[in-house]
């Protein structure tokens, strides 16, 4: 028994590695990412290019990279993915308050942060990208899917910023320690 309450306790620091707001950042760009929300990142690109290079061109219409704006299917599919994607973006933000309210002082939130602004910025080009599909389908800006979802973006703006007020006064405060 004992044996096994050992190994459970390594399972949950291991799984401690990699806190909440990260992963809940991670998920959130993965999503975007999969769903074509956001266009992959320069990684995959340079992947591409050098299959490119390695293997030649791929033999395939020219039209075939359609973005999702254009190939969203009906006005309910995009409001479905709209409140998907909001989901996403509330989570991590959620994620982002609990865990800056709960870190001790003395914790580095450089690692959270990073991922924060990266998820803002997948947040806001699924924005812009959700806000050209509804001009695509016909529709206004104020569709009420569209406004929670920029208004979740907001919120994660804000919690983001929290989080770099608290990285750049830890920050400041190392400064003043190192002068006096």
């Amino acid at each position: 028994m004992s044996d096994m309450a050992s190994t459970k306790s390594l399972d949950a620091s291991n799984a401690t590695d990699v806190n909440v707001v990260e992963r809940a950042a991670a998920k959130l760009y993965s999503v975007f990412t999969n769903r074509g929300f956001v266009a992959k990142d320069s990684r995959n690109k340079m992947r591409s290019a050098a299959l490119t290079l390695l293997k030649g061109l791929e033999n395939k219409p020219l039209n075939e990279d359609v973005n999702y704006a254009q190939s969203v299917s009906s006005l309910d599919a995009l409001e479905t993915d709209i409140e998907l994607a909001r989901g996403y973006v509330d989570q991590t933000r959620q994620a982002a308050e609990i865990y800056l309210a709960m870190a001790p002082g003395e914790t580095s939130l450089r690692k959270e942060l990073a991922s924060l602004e990266k998820s803002l910025i997948a947040s806001k080009e699924a924005q812009d990208t959700f806000a050209e599909a509804l001009l695509l389908k016909n529709q206004p800006k104020n569709n009420a899917e569209f406004l929670q979802f920029s208004a979740s973006v907001d919120f994660l703006r804000r919690a983001t910023d929290a989080f770099g007020d608290r990285v750049r006064s830890d920050a400041m405060e190392l400064g003043k320690d190192a002068i006096g």
